[in-house]
């Protein structure tokens, strides 16, 4: 029958079969004539090889445990015969295992009967169709039915549909195989009898309850270790079966399965290549279009054709990326395309989009997978949900998901894993033509915005006359201009009215608004000002979208953006309308962001060339002004413009100057340094310098490049005055160190003064203790005794003397004491300013902070002279009632000290401080000067009113 079949096929003269035994080719049948041409040498090496081969008018073609001889066949037929070698072998290998059990009975006419009913079909239904009615026919049954399974599990199957022979009622919904006997038929490979009067309490008879058979026989259906299904006969009669109608079953659902596993195969390869044909088509129509709607509607449609499915859509993701929406649909409800905003995340199509991965539900119905919408979940939840299998695809473009294509079956899912595959393989195919379509949609959209936008620029551009050119060239945007310019953007927008709108220049009040001065309209009267301020107040940092009530009257939505100068100030606004409901868009919104950004630029740039204008103006006033040398020239060095100053400081020497060359204008010893430094000047941004003459006047030049190099602007200035100055100042500056030399010299005097006073007070205050006071003290004593020794006038007479000399010994030492304290030698600063305070004739305290020592001795004396020499200011001058000698050490290493003698008096100005040392009170001057010689500072804090504070830091 092989060979019959592919002699026929491939146009043969003679075929003949060959199939290897015991490891040797050996023909086993042979078709036709012309085989005497071969002698087996042409099969060996194709089956070694493994290839089709051709030697004359022989071809020899291989297939698993055999090979096809062919004398004179057609090639285009032997390469289509070559893609069914595996079916060849399973064949082969399926008449070798039937002969292997084949005897000379039955069950060898039963199995031989089923061939050639079958006739090599490929066709699946026939196959089951046929095997049913063989099987039912051999036993003399009434029925039988053959079953493919659907699902495998551990444990049992369940198959999905079902070929039958002899049965009233069609079978729905499959049929469940238990875990007994799919242990038996499945795992072990039996067959199974059943007899209603020996089996009705099984298992099995509870599970055949509805067929109610008398009788029946299963047989499992296994190719290649693969279990494809069940085999069943039966009959209503009592008729029992015999191990013989057992056999009999199990050789047909054998043979039977060899056939079924090569029509699936078969059909396998056939949906494959018709699968692919179908993509290469479905990619060639999506390519063959650009426009975004037309690729949408070929994708749903190629899916809905492809997949058999009742329904498609195409989700979009949003810009939140936490939304899906249906872009474009085919076959679902208008309400459930209106009603549906799927979730990132949650349903089917929600899921496909979040993880980038198909996602299917089998039965929707049944799967706990949820809706993508509430509208989808109420509809579940009702049981009236229109679709039961479901699967997503998400459409991608490299990494990025965009959104997803989601197919729809009002049965559960019809799909295999093959048809899944082959559906990931179209969304590819999809999500690439449709982001190219997306794409060229979106460059076509940026080439009319970008036309819009050179158009807004053109109409502001236009002069008041009507032609083409820079706005500075007549001044301002003219009214025309912007009216032009808001009718442009409008259209652009596809709007239905436009207003453009300009703040007043001046600043406003702080919290004010700032007025509308300009407006011009389109379709649109002009608002009034409360409205405007309305509108106003709706700006923010970018467009807005505006619902009605924000809106101007008649308007259903709106939009406004501001116009933003540079630097960033509010210019003014747009604003745009249309009677429609539906707010704009993000595309919208951007695009009158740019149309606004374009308006602002040359509203900003017509005003800051005005305030250039004006810079210009006033630059070149100063340049008139100015007493320095100042010249422009062209990048040849011819003078375009020079000053006043200038003109006729050289021209009375060089003539015109506007037109002379400046680089000539130098005599010939320093025209290369001029020369130099224009060169300098052209390639450095810093610019450069030179010295030069001109006649008798010695000039410094300084040196820029304007104007991209196009120009050079020099500054000069005369010489000869400066050096005169520079004279005057080094004259000055001489005398200045001479004179603070000097003072350097009277300094270290007055400090050489101040140590030999010291010594001197130091001096005469002990011969006064030592001596003077001694020698009173002595006549004192004598007076006293020889007092003791009078009576009388003569006694009151020495008592008189002797209170004279106690009260000259009291003023010598308060002389001794004022000139040199012995408590500051003896016991240090502290208790030297608290004997000072006691003496002072103005109520004074002693206050001291900080962590207390002692100080270097002419630090301790510094510090006793000045306060004493304050303390005597205050008892003289400023009418205190009490004061103060607040003493702060400071901290180690850096150490210090701060005394501040402060009094309640009365206080002075500066200016009464100048005028006492204008008269000859030179009380704060010798303070100052003391502390300075110590290293030290002074501050005087004073007010009249409010006392006086001063305060010496000194180091130490």
């Amino acid at each position: 029958m092989l060979a019959a079949y592919a002699c026929r096929a491939t146009h043969a003269h003679g075929t003949r079969v060959w199939v290897v035994t015991d490891g040797q080719p050996l023909p086993v049948a042979e078709e036709g004539r012309g085989l005497a041409l071969s002698d087996g040498t042409l099969v060996s090496e194709a089956m070694t090889g493994g290839t089709l081969l051709h030697e004359g008018m022989l071809a020899a073609l291989p297939f698993g445990c055999g090979a096809l001889e062919f004398v004179g066949a057609d090639p285009a037929a032997l390469r289509a015969l070559l893609h069914a070698g595996p079916l060849l072998t399973l064949a082969v290998e399926g008449v070798q295992a039937r002969e292997a059990r084949r005897g000379h009975g039955r069950i060898a006419e039963t199995v031989e009967g089923l061939m050639r009913r079958l006739g090599g079909s490929l066709d699946l239904a026939e196959v089951l169709t046929v095997t049913a009615q063989s099987a039912a026919l051999a036993l003399g049954f009434r029925r039988a039915f053959v079953a493919l399974f659907s699902e495998l599990r551990d444990g049992g199957a369940r198959t999905g549909e079902v070929f039958t022979y002899g049965f009233t009622q069609p079978f729905t919904g499959g049929i469940g195989v238990g875990p007994v006997t799919f242990e038996t038929l499945v795992q072990r490979g039996e067959a199974i009898r059943f007899e209603r009067g020996r089996d009705h309490e099984s298992p099995l008879a509870r599970g055949l309850q509805e067929l109610n058979p008398e009788t029946a026989v299963i047989a499992p259906l296994s190719a290649r270790g693969q279990a494809l299904g069940l085999l069943y006969v039966d009959t209503t009669d009592p008729v029992p079966a015999t191990d013989d109608d057992a056999r009999i079953v199990l050789a047909l659902a054998e043979q039977a399965a060899l056939a079924i596993d090569n029509a699936r195969l078969y059909g396998i390869e056939t949906r494959k290549r018709e699968a692919a044909e179908a993509l290469r088509e479905a990619g060639a129509a999506l390519a063959g279009s650009l426009h975004l709607s037309d690729t949408l509607q070929q994708v749903l449609e190629r899916a809905v054709a492809l997949f058999h499915a009742d329904a498609a859509a195409v989700y979009e993701t949003q810009p939140d990326g936490r939304s899906i929406n249906i872009r474009s649909a085919v076959g679902l409800p208008s309400e459930y395309m209106l009603r549906v905003r799927a979730k990132v995340g949650v349903g089917v199509t929600g899921r496909a989009v979040a993880q980038g991965t198909r996602v299917a539900a089998r039965d929707l119905t049944a799967e706990d997978h949820g809706g993508s919408s509430r509208y989808a979940r109420q509809l579940l939840a009702n049981g009236t949900y229109p679709y039961r299998g479901v699967v997503s695809l998400p459409l991608r473009v490299g990494p990025t998901v965009f959104g997803a294509l989601t197919l729809y079956w009002t049965a559960p899912l019809p799909l295999d894993g093959d048809d899944l595959a082959l559906a990931g393989v179209f969304a590819s195919q999809a999500g690439l033509a449709i982001e190219n379509a997306r794409l060229y949609e979106e460059e076509q959209l940026r080439e009319r915005e970008a036309g819009a936008l050179l158009a807004v620029s053109r109409v502001l551009s236009e002069r008041a006359d009507g032609s083409a050119g820079p706005v500075t060239n007549a001044g301002p945007v003219t009214d025309e201009a912007l009216q032009g310019a808001v009718r442009e953007a409008t259209l652009a927008l596809h709007a239905g009215r436009g207003l453009l709108a300009l703040f007043s220049e001046e600043q406003a009040a702080p919290g004010a608004a700032r007025p509308v001065t300009r407006c011009a309209t389109y379709n649109l009267h002009p608002p009034h000002p409360q409205e405007l301020a309305d509108l106003a107040a709706q700006l923010g940092r970018g467009p807005r979208p505006l619902t009605r009530r924000h809106t101007l009257p008649v308007a259903g939505s709106g939009l406004i953006v501001p116009l933003i100068g540079a630097p960033p100030e509010p210019l003014g606004f747009l604003y745009f309308d249309d009677p429609g409901p539906d707010a704009p868009g993000a595309r919208t919104l951007q695009f009158a962001r740019s149309l606004a950004d374009q308006v602002a630029q040359t509203l900003t740039r017509e005003r800051l060339l005005a305030a250039l204008k004006r810079e210009e103006a006033r630059y070149r006033q100063l340049a008139e002004g100015a007493h320095d040398l100042i010249v422009s020239t062209d990048a040849r060095g011819v003078i375009e413009y020079a000053n006043p100053a200038a003109r006729t400081l050289l021209e009375p020497l060089t003539g015109p100057l506007t037109g002379a060359d400046l680089l000539t204008l130098p005599t010939h010893d320093t025209r290369p340094a001029l020369q130099a430094a224009w060169t300098d000047a052209r390639t450095r941004a810093s610019g450069s310098r030179a010295e030069i003459r001109i006649g008798p006047y010695h000039l410094e030049v300084r040196l820029g490049s304007v104007d991209d190099g196009r120009g050079m602007l020099t500054v000069s200035r005369d010489l000869s005055e400066l050096q005169t100055l520079a004279d005057e100042i080094a004259r000055r500056g001489q005398a200045l160190e001479a004179a603070t030399s000097r003072q350097s010299e009277l300094r270290s005097f007055l400090t050489l003064f101040t140590q030999a006073q010291e010594e001197e007070r130091r001096r005469i205050s002990r011969e006064l203790h030592d001596d003077t006071a001694q020698v009173l003290t002595a006549t004192t004593r004598r007076v006293a005794r020889l007092a003791r020794d009078l009576s009388g006038e003569q006694k009151a007479r020495a008592d008189d003397i002797l209170l004279d000399l106690n009260a000259a010994i009291d003023g010598v030492r308060r002389f001794a004491r004022n000139l040199r304290p012995s408590v500051l030698d003896d016991l240090g600063l502290l208790p030297a300013l608290e004997w000072l305070a006691t003496q002072a004739l103005t109520a004074t305290r002693l206050e001291v902070s900080g962590a207390e020592r002692r100080l270097s001795p002419a630090t301790e004396l510094t510090v006793f002279r000045l306060a004493q020499e304050a303390l005597n200011n205050v008892d003289k001058h400023a009418h205190a009632h009490t004061a103060a000698i607040r003493v702060a050490f400071g901290e180690l290493p850096q150490g210090g000290v701060r005394v501040a003698i402060t009094d309640d008096g009365r206080g002075f100005t500066t200016e009464q401080a100048h005028a006492q040392a204008q008269a000859g009170h030179l009380g704060l001057l010798g303070l100052r000067e003391r502390v300075t010689l110590a290293g030290g500072t002074l501050d005087v804090q004073s007010a009249p009113g409010e006392g006086t504070t001063l305060t010496f830091t000194l180091p130490g």
